[in-house]
């Protein structure tokens, strides 16, 4: 056998190897996957992040009778002109103190609006700012 024509067979064996063991590894992989998703043990670890979740985004702890019932922070941060009291506040001004906006809670046309700046957060969209501003 000359030097190219066993150089030749040596390549196409290693080609042929590599090939082999990377096929099996994604399969390897995509086994212990689809066994992890039927381990009862991970599918109720997922269930209580899911369930943890949802406490955190919704449950409000007895702080919404707090905030609202007792100080009706709601009417403040709203101002007279949309039916709360004071001069309220901007979405800006709410932002930048803190207020925290859940985004999967709004309709999906007014995040793309927000996200392209489309949507007045000043002053001028009803509510006076805290900063100085006016309407």
């Amino acid at each position: 056998m000359s030097g190219a024509r066993l150089r030749s067979r040596v390549i196409v064996t290693i080609t042929l190897l590599v090939t082999a063991t990377l096929v099996l590894i994604s399969h390897s992989g995509s086994v212990a996957a689809h066994n992890a998703r039927q381990n009862p043990v991970v599918d109720n670890a997922i269930q209580k992040v899911q369930q943890g979740e949802q406490t955190f985004r919704f449950d409000t702890f007895g702080d919404q009778a707090f905030w609202g019932d007792t100080l009706k922070l709601h009417q403040a941060i709203e101002g007279a002109g949309s039916g709360g009291v004071g001069p309220g506040v901007s979405p800006k001004t709410a932002l930048a103190v803190g207020l925290k906006v859940d985004v999967d809670a709004l309709p999906s046309d007014l995040v793309q609006k927000i996200q392209k700046g489309r949507v007045n957060l000043g002053p001028s969209c009803g509510a006076r700012s805290t900063s100085g501003g006016s309407k």
